[in-house]
């Protein structure tokens, strides 16, 4: 039996074939860059939400000190903060660079960098132990793409600008030989204003204050480092004054009085005692090799010690030339003081309070000024933030670095009052020199903690003025580093209001990778048309204007040659 199939029905028959054949072929492929870029995207996602490093190095006056932080990204929003996950050191910590004078868990190289004006092996020995520190707490493969500030603060800013920039260069030639990451712009000095700024970043993101949920006020600051005094606070208005600045930190702006009052350290002020005893005692001044000596009554019975006046030297404060007779010196040229305990409390207080409450910093009277603070007669020519209390719109400060380092010695709660704070401090000051020397093995910190309890209360109830505004100390994990880490490692500085690029590109990679699967699917699509469209006949057979019906073959006998099949 014959049956008679027309040729284009077989070609037909076969194109279907080829096609079906090119359909399955296609989906495995489609399914195949399906799976690829899925892939491809959870990668590229895992690796955004891949937490990162940011290394800090604080070149203070009394040292250089490194902190390492690791920071989880939140890409849900442009406007979320970056989550803290750790920071190093941490309690747990033991390292010969872990200083007891570092109140905030941090490795310590003593002296500062300020010391080292020429000395480029001093530098290095400085940087080099803390940076291989810094490598260990990272992983390997990180350490390519791990972001390094180095940062100096009062101790650079009191040097001239040329012998800062030759410190500056040393320490950036240190750098260079280790993995890190860093822009020029990195390896700077601070201005002071910066320095302030960062430590009420740190305190309020630590604390949750610069929560885009956070309906709260944020906290004031009162920084103490050993060179300069920052106080920080955030204010309802704005006004033109060198003082202010705006910043935009995730979707709330934030206008902010930052000060920072060069005069005020805990050195700087020590120091300018030894100049106030100085001029009291009328030491002889005509003798060339007269051996320079204090009494000074903030030290205890049986102390007896050299002392290196760094403070002493400082074009802003007390010169050297204000010391009578010619002073013994230091290799650097520092004035050795020999200072000799004579205690006497009251006489330590009216001491401390005059190092806290005269200065010559206009600085300090612009505070004075903006805190409706009343200055009190200048002392010995020089000017006075001293004053009585006014109102603040800040209810709460933290009192952080120099101010915990005093809580936490003498063991006292957070809220502590003034009251309370001289009452140890006097108990701890009774102590001889024998045994305070015990406790504190970093020479200078142990001569000068007895003249820093009166000192620091003295700043707290006369001259900073900060009215009924309560005052905590602490907490002790929290430094100016961790905000310069969160704005200089994430964010643009304080005067522009949008994130750096880096956070975009990590956004953009995400969506980039779900507009490659876009685009590979239409290829795909546009592939499988092309072979459909190149299959010959796979079309229905043209039938004229009339008759043909969509989806059906119709055969056609019409000048079509046929072939023969014998079935059976």
């Amino acid at each position: 039996m014959e049956s008679i199939i027309p040729a284009n029905s077989r070609l037909l028959s076969m194109s279907s074939v080829q096609c079906k054949r090119c359909l399955k072929i296609s989906i495995v492929v489609l399914f195949v860059v399906v799976i690829l870029v899925t892939a491809y995207t959870a990668l590229r996602a895992g690796d955004v939400q891949r937490s990162y490093f940011t290394v800090v190095l604080d070149c203070g006056s009394t040292g250089t000190r490194v902190n390492v932080y690791e920071w989880q990204r939140n890409i849900t929003s442009k406007h979320d903060l970056p989550t803290l996950l750790n920071s190093f050191p941490d309690l747990s910590t033991k390292n010969p660079l872990h200083k007891d004078a570092c109140h905030y868990q941090c490795m310590q190289t003593e002296p500062g960098l300020d010391k080292f004006v020429h000395n480029s092996s001093g530098i290095r020995a400085a940087l080099e132990p803390l940076l291989i520190w810094a490598q260990q707490q990272i992983p390997s493969e990180r350490l390519g793409d791990t972001s390094l500030f180095l940062l100096a603060t009062a101790g650079l800013r009191n040097l001239p600008k040329e012998d800062a920039g030759w410190i500056l260069e040393n320490a950036a030639a240190v750098v260079r030989e280790h993995p890190f990451v860093y822009r020029i712009s990195s390896i700077r000095v601070l201005s002071g204003k910066e320095e302030a700024y960062y430590s009420w970043v740190a305190l309020n993101y630590k604390l949750r204050f610069l929560d885009k949920s956070s309906n709260t006020p944020t906290l004031g600051v009162l920084d103490l480092g050993g060179s300069s005094l920052q106080v920080v606070m955030e204010i309802d208005e704005s006004r033109e004054d060198k003082h202010f600045m705006r910043s935009k930190i995730g979707p709330i702006e934030h206008q902010i009085l930052a000060y920072s009052l060069p005069a005020f350290g805990l050195n700087e002020a020590f120091d300018r005692t030894i100049i106030i005893l100085n001029e009291q005692q009328l030491l002889p001044r005509d003798t060339a090799d007269v051996k320079f000596e204090l009494s000074h009554p903030c030290l205890s019975s049986g102390f007896m010690q050299n002392y290196t006046c760094y403070g002493c030297f400082r074009s802003n404060g007390s010169s050297a030339k204000n010391l009578s007779g010619p002073p013994l010196s230091n290799s650097d040229g520092f004035p050795l003081v020999n200072l000799v305990g004579d205690p006497d409390w009251e006489q330590c207080k009216e001491l401390a309070r005059a190092a806290a409450i005269h200065s010559r910093s206009s600085d300090s009277l612009q505070l004075t000024a903006d805190m409706n603070c009343k200055s009190l007669p200048s002392f010995n020519g020089t000017d006075s933030i001293n004053s009585t209390a006014s109102h603040l719109s800040v209810a709460r400060f933290h009192a952080l670095s120099g101010f915990f380092a005093v809580y936490n010695v003498l063991n006292l709660n957070p809220r502590a009052n003034l009251s309370k704070i001289l009452e140890k401090g006097k108990e701890l000051c009774s102590s001889s020199w024998a045994d305070l020397k015990k406790s504190y093995k970093n020479i200078n910190h142990a001569v000068q903690y007895c003249f820093r309890v009166p000192y620091l209360v003295s700043l707290i109830e006369e001259a900073l003025c900060l009215g009924d505004a309560e005052i905590l100390f602490g907490p002790g994990d929290v430094s100016w580093t961790l905000g310069a880490a969160l704005i200089e490692g994430e964010y643009l500085l304080p005067s522009q209001t949008e994130p750096h690029a880096g956070m975009f590109s990590l956004k953009a990679e995400v969506i980039s990778s779900h507009a490659l699967y876009f685009v590979l699917v239409l290829c795909i699509l546009f592939f499988v048309y092309c072979q459909v469209r190149r299959t010959p006949n796979l079309l229905l057979p043209k039938q004229g204007k009339k008759g043909h019906a969509l989806g059906v073959a119709l055969p056609s006998h019409v000048n079509q040659k046929t072939t023969k099949v014998v079935l059976g």
